[in-house]
């Protein structure tokens, strides 16, 4: 009984030492309802590469400049894709892969408003997220076909234009969240089971750049798929994606934070609507989603909505 009145008192203290909460604000609106898109922040404004409509694929990319609280188009993307890998590597944007199975690169120049296609991914994926370390994109896992997952992990070289093969993922995923803390390349739930390429995981997976290795670490909360995450001060946010909620799938409005120092995640404040499939990105301790969709066949309606979170710890309200 003593062991766990100690164990309970231990994670009530854990829990008010590492709360966060974050402050949901309505910000400018896409000029249309997108989901199945990626974003980035470069220069303290976000890039967002649309995905698609409700009815078709978009070429669209846009700019949002939190300052002016005003989006504006930019150049349309070569070989339209959903579900792809975007990074931001030394000033500049690349877009990797996605559907149908494209082994397409593109690189965005922001001085010149312009893309041009870089040498292709050696396997052609879908369904993919990506971690950056210095001039390199890491891309593990993801569809090559409908009914197929690849194990493969291939790093592209941005300041040589050359890719070249990792250490395979141990375990089939797809549509992990990817997220860089340090030299450690973290995958994040997804799906992947050997039953059903669409079953949702909650695995966590760190990649290690420096051994070439891979080590499976605490798994999330929940059974998450098509989440997004990013990283603020070292720590990783997991927001929404498309889970089980009474052995039905769902979408969520949980917003999860991991803590690498102490390998422990903690629940904080949830999204303002549920959503998956959605872009996200980061500028300082301000995390912004946009787009996405509420989930759940047949209808997919998408969010032309856009949200401005700022992360604020529990003792800095009481300053």
């Amino acid at each position: 009984m003593k062991r766990v009145q100690i164990l309970t008192l231990f994670c009530f203290f854990a829990y008010s030492i590492f709360a966060q909460t974050i402050v949901w604000k309505k910000v400018a609106s896409l000029p249309d309802g997108f989901n199945g898109g990626e974003a980035v922040s470069l220069n303290n404004e976000v890039y967002f590469v649309a995905g698609r409509t409700k009815t078709s694929k978009s070429a669209s990319f846009y700019k949002y400049n939190p300052k002016t609280n005003q989006w504006k188009k930019l150049a349309d993307v070569p070989k339209p894709a959903t579900n792809f890998a975007l990074a931001a590597v030394k000033g500049k944007i690349y877009a990797i892969g996605g559907d149908l199975f494209k082994d397409a690169n593109r690189e965005y120049n922001p001085q010149t408003n312009s893309w041009k296609l870089l040498k292709p991914m050696p396997t052609p994926r879908q369904h993919i997220n990506c971690g950056v370390y210095e001039n390199e994109i890491y891309i593990a896992g993801g569809l090559t076909s409908w009914k197929n997952i690849t194990k493969k992990h291939e790093v592209f070289n941005t300041a040589t234009n050359t890719w070249s093969e990792k250490a395979a993922i141990p375990y089939l995923v797809q549509n992990a969240s990817v997220v860089t803390v340090d030299s450690l390349i973290y995958v994040i739930g997804g799906a992947g089971t050997k039953e059903n390429i669409w079953g949702d995981v909650w695995t966590v997976e760190t990649y290690n750049i420096n051994t070439n290795k891979w080590k499976r670490i605490n798994d999330l909360p929940q059974l998450l798929f098509g989440t997004a995450a990013v990283v603020v001060n070292k720590e990783i946010i997991v927001l929404g994606g498309q889970t089980l909620i009474d052995g039905d799938d769902d979408t969520s409005k949980k917003v999860f934070i991991y803590k690498p120092k102490y390998c422990q995640w903690i629940e904080t404040s949830p999204l303002p609507i549920k959503n998956v499939f959605f872009a996200c990105s980061t500028i300082g301790n301000k995390i912004y989603v946009i787009g996405g969709t509420v989930g759940g066949n047949p209808n997919w309606d998408n969010y032309a909505e856009v949200y401005e979170g700022e992360i604020i710890t529990d003792n800095s309200k009481d300053k």
